[in-house]
């Protein structure tokens, strides 16, 4: 039975093997001296999002058990990790508005919310480095990578299955959201589109070709999607102050401009990756010979 996919132009690749390397990775990151940078926290979380894409390709051949335990130990451990990230980027996503914002008042809305975000950051930075934190995190990632081992390999069938299956589904999470664009919606979007995007990618790391500008304009919508997601949250942070009624209304319907447009641009990226259905994007795809 075939043990690897082969992707045209592509050398041969494998699903199980890409995975095994992605937990070392996470495992690698997570296991620097302390105290743990925010960028290798950062990194480990991303690894851990490849892996779960990558284990969606797999789900056919290690079974549904197999796969809802790995994937929710790698969910847990990567929630773990999120805190510092998610501190940051509201940090980020306030600086960006601060420069938008012109009235004074507006800008001393945001240092007052700032002072707020930055004592966040600080309380989720001290939680994940305390050892008990990082060795949960740890057990939970080297769990799945001594499973992993027992798995078989994905068949290059099993691999366009999957590729199905996760498309299929962020096809339907962007069609809900175009019928309701309420936050469950777009988030549930996100999400898949970003299982999309890992999958995809693993598939194409040479960044060239059919593959790769599926992956861009996935990654695009993502990319839209999470900054909206980041303003929303800046949002409701915000809404609950009352230091100037008429700053924080400025500041408000700002931000909600901006989120307009943020999803117009998602919406015109997804029409254009989802405009297919699941087998013909596949076909489309050219992911090599099937296996019998």
């Amino acid at each position: 039975m075939a043990s690897s996919v082969h992707t045209k132009g592509h050398r041969s690749w494998s699903a199980k093997r890409t995975l095994r390397r992605q937990l070392h990775r996470a495992l690698a990151k997570l296991g620097a001296e302390p105290p743990l940078r925010d960028v290798s926290v950062h990194e480990a979380r991303k690894e851990l999002k490849r892996a779960r894409a990558t284990i969606r390709l797999l789900r056919d051949d290690i079974g549904d058990t197999a796969y809802r335990r790995a994937n929710r130990r790698l969910r847990d451990a990567g929630r773990k990790l999120s805190r510092v990230r998610d501190a940051k980027v509201l940090l980020d996503t306030l600086a960006k508005l601060r420069v938008e914002t012109k009235q004074a008042s507006g800008k001393a809305e945001l240092t007052a919310l700032e002072r707020n975000l930055r004592k966040d950051r600080q309380q989720a930075r001290r939680d994940i480095q305390r050892p008990a934190g990082i060795r949960t995190v740890r057990r939970s990632v080297e769990s799945v990578l001594s499973e992993s081992r027992l798995w078989p390999a994905a068949t290059p069938d099993s691999v366009r299955h999957g590729v199905e299956r996760i498309y299929r589904k962020a096809r339907k999470a962007f069609a809900r959201a175009k019928a309701d664009a309420r936050k469950t919606a777009l988030h549930e979007t996100r999400k898949q589109t970003k299982y999309l995007g890992k999958a995809l990618e693993v598939l194409a790391p040479s960044r060239t070709g059919r593959i790769a500008k599926r992956v861009k304009c996935a990654n695009s919508i993502v990319g839209a999607l999470g900054d909206d997601h980041d303003l929303a949250m800046l949002r409701k942070r915000l809404g609950g102050r009352s230091r100037s009624r008429s700053s924080r209304h400025g500041l408000l319907a700002h931000i909600e401009r901006r989120r307009e447009k943020l999803q117009q641009k998602a919406a015109k990226r997804g029409r254009r990756l989802y405009r297919r259905k699941a087998k013909a994007f596949v076909d489309e795809l050219d992911l090599g010979a099937r296996a019998h």
